[in-house]
């Protein structure tokens, strides 16, 4: 089940702000999405999560795994291709 919170918003400098209980969502950064047809706000921290993901992962190096390591030299199947790897090798057959 998703938690709800109802909250008021207040002026912080010349912005507004709202209060995010303790313990909901880490420091750092938040992304807001705002639905233009409803006014709907959203706060996520899906991208920086997945930045300190990415973070973490480059800091790693190399992977030394001989399964993903072949997994790379494996020709994919034309049907696990994507819709626009098949567009370009079309296009690139027809001329």
């Amino acid at each position: 089940m998703t938690d709800v919170v109802t909250t008021k918003t207040f002026r912080n400098g010349g912005s507004l702000a709202i209060r995010i209980p303790s313990g909901w969502v880490s420091d750092g950064e938040v992304t807001l999405a705002r639905d233009p047809k409803t006014g709907e706000i959203s706060v996520s921290q899906r991208a920086a999560k997945m930045a300190a993901l990415l973070a973490e992962f480059i800091e790693r190096g190399p992977i030394d795994d001989p399964v993903f390591e072949e997994a790379l030299k494996r020709n994919p199947n034309p049907d696990q291709r994507s819709v626009f790897e098949r567009q370009d090798d079309d296009a690139a057959s027809r001329h």
